[in-house]
């Protein structure tokens, strides 16, 4: 302290005691005396953080973070709809957590690809450098139905000299696969990511629809 004094401190109101107050101090926690854990009591939306800070719980948060999760680990939209799941978080983290339905997981993390695609296109928008795309169609293997193309930008980012890439398209692209309708799908890509200008090269493997 200014003062030469030693004192402790509650890391929840930053109320000081003596040093020597140990006893005061846990006396302090435990009733509550202490005016932060009132608050948290209170509200019974918050608990204490593993670094003893206050957590406050949101639903739109954790909601937001399980569509993040879906996505990295590439689990299915309906790894959190289950009963027993949703006992064990309230019961033992936080009674107020309701199941997240795979409707809602599957239309949250589709709002953050669109918040991502966005923030791309805006990049892009800004991006005074050259382009280069790489690019690949194929059919789904094994019978199945289905084919895809994927489009890859490649840049390097003119302020750091750091070599960049975005996967900006993947999708369905349905036969025939011809050296046309490639050529549409790959104008279609450049002008929703506005790239019309900025394209330097696109390279594509042997298969003669890509001549």
């Amino acid at each position: 302290m200014s003062d030469n004094t030693k004192k402790a401190q509650c890391k929840h109101c930053f109320h000081f005691f003596s040093k020597d107050s140990n006893s005061t101090l846990k006396h302090h926690i435990s009733h509550p005396h202490c005016e932060a854990l009132k608050r948290v009591a209170k509200s019974r939306q918050s608990s204490m953080s593993r670094d003893r800070s206050i957590l406050v719980y949101n639903p739109n948060v954790l909601r937001e973070q399980f569509a993040g999760l879906v996505i990295q680990r590439g689990l299915p939209f309906n790894h959190f709809d289950d009963e027993q799941t949703m006992r064990v978080f309230q019961n033992h983290l936080q009674p107020k957590y309701n199941h997240v339905s795979h409707t809602s997981l599957k239309r949250d993390a589709m709002k953050l690809w669109v918040t991502a695609k966005q923030a791309i296109i805006d990049g892009f928008l800004n991006l005074n450098t050259n382009v280069n795309l790489t690019t690949d169609v194929w059919t789904a293997p094994h019978g199945l139905p289905g084919s895809y193309i994927c489009v890859t930008a490649h840049w390097i980012e003119p302020g750091t000299w750091q070599m960049m890439k975005r996967v900006i398209t993947f999708e369905d692209f349905p036969a025939p696969h011809t050296g046309s309708a490639l050529a549409k799908m790959l104008r279609n890509v450049f002008v929703k990511f506005n790239l019309e200008n900025k394209i330097m090269s696109i390279t594509l493997d042997n298969a003669s629809n890509n001549t």
